[in-house]
C-alpha cells in the first residue's frame, strides 16, 4: 500500500507516454519535392508549412503532408489529370505566379503615382477649385496630351494615378494636418513667433477665425497658418482668446514665447478694456500689439467730404442697375460688343473688398459713354443727369486718387514685405501728398491725375485740396510713428550716423559694433 501523496512506477510511465505523443503530435511535417508528382506545393511559413493543390489551389491542414492524404486528395477531386507529370504541375504553379505578379502590378500603385497625386491635391488646393477637378479635368486632359506625344502605353501609365474626390480630399486632410503638425513642434519647442489674427463672418453667418504665425526657422523667416476655428456663440475678444489659447494649449504652445500679436482695429481685437488684446496683455505683459498696416491704409481711404461721397454712391448705384438684373447685364455686354469696347462688363464694389472702390470707378469711366448709351436707350436718365461738367470732374478725381491708394494698398501686402519696407511706401505716398498740394496750390497743375485732366477744373481744385489735406491728417492719425530711423542698423548696419537699438543685450551690441567697424564687409 503507497502512501497518501506518492507516484507509482505505472503512474511516471503513463505521463512519459504522454508527453511522447503531445510532443510527436507537436512536431509539424515539411514539404517533399516528390509531393509535386501529386500535384501540390506549399505556404505559410517554414515552420509550419501548408500543403497546398496546384488545381484547386485548396489548402489543407499540416497533418495531411504525407503521400496517402495527397493521394487520396488528388484522385477524389482530380481525377481527370492523373496521367500528368512532374513537368505539367510545375509549369502550371509557375504560369499561377506569373499570373498573380502581372495582377499584383495591375492594382498596386507605385511611389510616383502616390506622389503625383498629392501634387495634384495640392495644386487643386491652391487653386481652390472643387476636388472633382482632379478626376473629372485634369486626368482626362492629362491623359489626352499623353495619348498623343507618347502614345497608349503611357496613357494607361496615368490612369493609375488615383484622382477620386474623395481621394483628393484626404490628400488634402493629409497635407493639412502635416503642415499644422510641423508647425506647432517648432513653436512648442521653445521658438519665438508673432501671431496675426482675423476674425470675419461669410456669406452664411458664420464667424471664422484666422490665424497666422510668423517664426524663424534656419535663418528663414517663416509666415504659416496656425488655425482656422470657428465661433459658435459670440465674438468678443474674450471668445477670440479662448479659441486661440485652447488650441495653443492642445499643442503644447506657450504664450511666453509669442512676441507680438497683429489685428485689425475692430473693438473685439484692440478694446481697451475686452478686447483680445487687451485680454493677452492682461495675462502676458510682453506681449507687443500692432494694428494691421493693410487695415490702418485701408480706413485712411474712406474719409471723402460730402461732394465727393456723393459721387461714389451714385456711380455705386449705376453699378447696381445694370448688375443686379441679369437682362440689363447681358445688353449691356451686347452694346458694348456693338460698340468695340475694351470692356464687356462692370465690376461690383464690395466693403470688404478694399480695393473694389478703386477698380469700380476706373472701369465705369472707362465705360462712361457705354453706360450713357444704354441708360438712353433704356428710357432711364439717371445716369444723363449726373454727367455735368463739375460731377465728371469729381469722378475722374476719385477714380484717379483711389487709384493710387490702391496701388499702396497692394505694395504693402505680400510674403517679403516687412514694417520697415511698408513704412517707407507710406512716407513716400505722403510725401507725394504734400507735393501734390504744393502743386496744384502753387502752380495750379494737376498732371498728376492723368483722368482729370481731361475734365472741367476750374471749380474741383478747392476740393482736391480738402481731400488731400483730409487723406495728410488721417495719415498722421492711423500711422503716427512712421518714424522707424532706430531701425536703420537693420538693413544698414554701416553708416555713420547709425546707432543700434537699445534694446540690445550687451553682447548684442558687441557684436553689433564688431560688425559695423568691419571695412570688409
Amino acid at each position: 500500500m503507497l502512501k497518501k501523496g506518492t507516484i507509482s512506477a505505472e503512474n511516471i510511465q503513463e505521463t512519459h507516454e504522454i508527453e511522447a505523443k503531445r510532443n510527436k503530435k507537436s512536431t509539424n511535417r515539411q514539404y517533399l519535392d516528390e509531393y509535386l508528382n501529386l500535384g501540390f506545393t506549399w505556404t505559410g511559413d517554414t515552420n509550419c508549412q501548408i500543403p497546398k493543390c496546384i488545381t484547386c489551389r485548396e489548402k489543407l491542414a499540416n497533418s495531411a503532408m504525407v503521400s496517402a492524404k495527397l493521394k487520396r486528395h488528388f484522385s477524389t477531386k482530380h481525377a481527370n489529370l492523373a496521367t500528368k507529370n512532374k513537368e505539367y504541375f510545375k509549369r502550371t504553379l509557375e504560369m499561377q505566379g506569373k499570373q498573380a505578379k502581372g495582377f499584383q502590378k495591375a492594382v498596386t500603385i507605385s511611389d510616383k503615382a502616390q506622389t503625383a497625386s498629392y501634387k495634384v491635391a495640392e495644386l487643386i488646393a491652391l487653386k481652390q477649385k472643387p476636388h472633382t477637378e482632379g478626376e473629372s479635368l485634369i486626368l482626362p486632359a492629362c491623359c489626352e496630351i499623353v495619348k498623343i506625344m507618347f502614345g497608349r502605353g503611357a496613357e494607361k501609365e496615368l490612369l493609375k494615378i488615383p484622382l477620386l474626390d474623395d481621394t483628393i480630399k484626404r490628400r488634402i486632410i493629409d497635407m493639412s494636418e502635416d503642415i499644422g503638425k510641423k508647425t506647432t513642434d517648432k513653436l512648442s519647442s521653445g521658438r519665438h513667433f508673432a501671431i496675426q489674427v482675423d476674425e470675419s463672418t461669410d456669406v452664411s453667418g458664420k464667424a471664422h477665425l484666422l490665424a497666422f504665425v510668423r517664426f524663424i526657422n534656419e535663418n528663414e523667416v517663416i509666415n504659416q497658418i496656425s488655425c482656422c476655428r470657428e465661433l459658435t456663440e459670440r465674438t468678443t475678444g474674450q471668445d477670440i482668446f479662448d479659441s486661440i489659447n485652447s488650441y495653443m494649449e492642445k499643442f503644447k504652445v506657450s504664450w511666453e514665447n509669442c512676441v507680438g500679436i497683429c489685428t485689425d482695429g475692430a473693438p473685439s481685437m484692440l478694446g481697451s478694456i475686452k478686447g483680445f488684446a487687451t485680454v493677452i496683455r492682461t495675462r502676458h505683459p510682453n506681449v507687443v500689439s500692432t494694428h494691421c498696416f493693410s487695415h490702418r491704409e485701408s480706413l485712411i481711404a474712406k474719409t471723402l467730404p460730402p461732394d465727393l461721397k456723393c459721387v461714389l454712391e451714385q456711380v455705386v448705384s449705376v453699378v447696381n442697375y445694370t448688375k443686379s438684373r441679369p437682362l440689363k447685364t447681358r445688353l449691356f455686354k451686347q452694346l458694348c460688343n456693338s460698340m468695340e469696347s475694351k470692356y464687356e462688363c462692370l465690376l461690383v464694389h464690395t466693403e470688404v473688398r478694399w480695393l473694389s472702390r478703386g477698380k469700380v470707378l476706373c472701369r465705369v469711366y472707362e465705360l462712361k459713354k457705354e453706360l450713357l448709351a444704354f441708360f438712353v436707350k433704356e428710357g432711364n436718365d439717371c445716369f444723363a443727369q449726373y454727367l455735368g461738367e463739375q460731377w465728371c470732374a469729381k469722378f475722374a478725381y476719385l477714380a484717379d486718387i483711389f487709384n493710387y491708394l490702391n496701388c499702396v494698398n497692394t505694395s504693402i501686402q505680400g510674403k517679403n514685405e516687412n514694417i520697415l519696407t511698408s513704412t517707407d511706401k507710406l512716407s513716400a505716398f505722403q510725401k507725394k501728398i504734400n507735393y501734390w498740394k504744393n502743386r496744384i496750390t502753387e502752380i495750379n497743375k494737376i498732371d498728376m491725375f492723368p483722368l482729370l485732366q481731361n475734365e472741367d477744373t476750374n471749380e474741383i481744385i478747392p476740393i482736391v485740396i480738402e481731400h488731400l489735406s483730409s487723406l495728410q491728417e488721417k495719415i498722421a492719425k492711423y500711422f503716427p510713428s512712421l518714424d522707424i530711423e532706430k531701425y536703420d542698423w537693420v538693413r544698414n548696419p554701416f553708416g555713420e550716423a547709425v546707432t543700434s537699438s537699445n534694446e540690445l543685450s550687451l553682447r548684442e551690441e558687441e557684436d553689433f559694433i564688431s560688425l559695423s567697424s568691419d571695412r570688409t564687409l
